[in-house]
């Protein structure tokens, strides 16, 4: 079995997903909260007045006194007098990451990396201004030219001009290829992953390039949408699109929407919403889940309103019960049936979404909706079924008072829904009797007044005989009392 290896921003997105910055500094100076911070004395510099700050969010701290600032890596170098490598061995240690020396050998050809993914980038955004078919397409589809620039969107052209220009910014064959900007093929050709594509830039935690996202702008090609390979640096499951264009306002305001697409997300800011991030797919892992709930307590969910958004919408909900925890949670936006947040805005506006967002479910809710559609049946054996989901489910959750809490609301989800089917077939059967008393009702008036009024009954015998009842029983009532009377 491969080891996995670890590159210093996934050591860096461990330890910021699993701890706080303040709690590791708080081991060597006294820190206090303050807002969204905390504030000490600065450990490298004298000073009377605390103007050391440490930014959980960000992961960052900054002494406003002496200007030293920087990550978790940087502290502990400055403070231990640790050397690099020291410092990654102690903050992996304390994130619970197993290194070797691979790791640390990989980083410079991570550099080497990024280096080529952000030259790149500047050249497709370059061409995009002078590819007519690429730029009419994106004006079709995004209508404000700033968003376009600031989410540094791009047009891929051929091989040669992009080996070309990486050539003259120094970089050799080698490190092009394996860059994954090329592809071989059978033949063992190089040829361009994006050719004749629209870019999306796809950024890491920390902000740096590690990929790209690229659209068919043909409507034969076979695959609309690629994504660079999985690689060292770039890691679907360490990566949130779109959360460098809205961090700031996802901060301020404590909201994520985590949508399906590129175009999601900048169709959401182009409507004003810039909480919008993806997972470059229908899926989520640990990683992401634990950073965003870092940015806010209970993100929204909206994926595509078809069949396939509401199977992923359902897997995802059961995947985070495993990481719940008192406070945190995810609520649902059901978008219409065939709409995903791209399309809907063609059709619909901002306050429309809000609605949606405002009527979004609970996981709990949607947890036991999904354990209610798996019954079949409304017999004791499924009933039973429904005792074992609800224990199951519960169980998936490792914190154990929110497991307790869910075992309870979903036991008495289930005993109001034993109770309301009971309802519904008592209401059932006394419609049913209501109906059977309410049969014939005027024959039965007129029944019932022949008997007790003897008299008028003689006074029209003839006419009452000639009268035929539907009711079988009243008319032989009806036909015995009048003999009666003749007799």
């Amino acid at each position: 079995m491969t080891r996995k290896r670890f590159s210093i921003d996934d050591i860096l997105n461990e330890f910021n997903n699993k701890s706080n910055l303040s709690d590791l500094i708080s081991q060597f100076i006294s820190l206090q909260p303050r807002g969204n911070s905390f504030i000490g004395k600065c450990p490298f510099h004298n000073e009377k007045t605390p103007s050391f700050n440490v930014n959980n969010e960000k992961g960052l701290f900054y002494c406003f006194g002496c200007k030293v600032g920087g990550n978790a890596i940087t502290f502990l170098s400055k403070y231990k007098n640790f050397s690099f490598q020291e410092s990654i061995k102690y903050l992996a240690n304390y994130a619970g990451i197993i290194l070797s020396y691979e790791d640390f050998s990989q980083t410079k050809n991570d550099k080497k990396k990024y280096d080529i993914l952000r030259v790149a980038n500047d050249f497709f955004q370059n061409c995009l201004k002078h590819n007519k078919t690429a730029s009419k397409y994106l004006n079709s589809r995004i209508s404000n030219l700033e968003i376009i620039k600031n989410f540094n969107l791009g047009f891929c052209p051929g091989d040669k001009h992009l080996i070309e220009h990486l050539n003259k910014n120094g970089f050799s064959s080698d490190e092009i290829k394996n860059s994954d900007l090329l592809i071989k093929n059978q033949r063992n050709e190089y040829f361009g992953r994006f050719k004749d594509r629209i870019i999306f830039p796809i950024h890491s935690f920390n902000e740096k390039i590690v990929g790209f996202g690229a659209r068919s702008l043909s409507a034969d090609a076979k695959i609309k949408y690629i994504n660079s390979r999985e690689s060292e640096i770039f890691k679907k499951s360490n990566i949130l699109y779109g959360l460098k264009q809205n961090i700031d306002f996802i901060r301020k305001n404590k909201e994520v929407i985590l949508v399906e697409g590129y175009m999601d997300v900048i169709s959401l800011y182009e409507n004003d919403i810039k909480s919008a991030v993806s997972s470059l797919g229908t899926t989520l892992s640990k990683n992401q889940i634990l950073k965003i709930w870092n940015l806010c307590n209970i993100p929204f969910l909206c994926f595509d309103g078809d069949i396939a958004g509401k199977t992923s919408s359902q897997n995802i909900a059961l995947k985070m019960l495993e990481f719940l925890v008192p406070g945190k949670s995810i609520k649902f936006i059901n978008l219409p049936k065939g709409e995903d947040p791209d399309s809907f805005f063609i059709k619909y506006n901002k306050q429309n979404f809000y609605k949606l967002k405002k009527d979004s479910k609970d996981l709990s809710q949607l947890v036991w909706e999904i354990i209610i559609e798996s019954v079949k049946e409304n017999t004791p054996e499924f009933l039973a079924l429904l005792d074992k989901k609800i224990s199951f489910y519960s169980s998936k959750i490792s914190n154990k008072i929110v497991s307790n809490e869910y075992y309870r609301f979903l036991k008495n989800k289930k005993e109001k829904y034993i109770w309301q089917m009971n309802r519904v077939a008592v209401k059932s059967k006394n419609i049913k009797s209501a109906e059977k008393a309410s049969e014939n009702l005027n024959e039965k008036i007129f029944v019932v007044f022949l008997l007790f009024e003897a008299r008028i009954l003689k006074d029209f015998i003839e006419e009452i005989t000639q009268i035929k009842l539907q009711n079988q029983q009243l008319e032989i009532i009806k036909k015995k009392n009048s003999r009666n009377i003749l007799s």
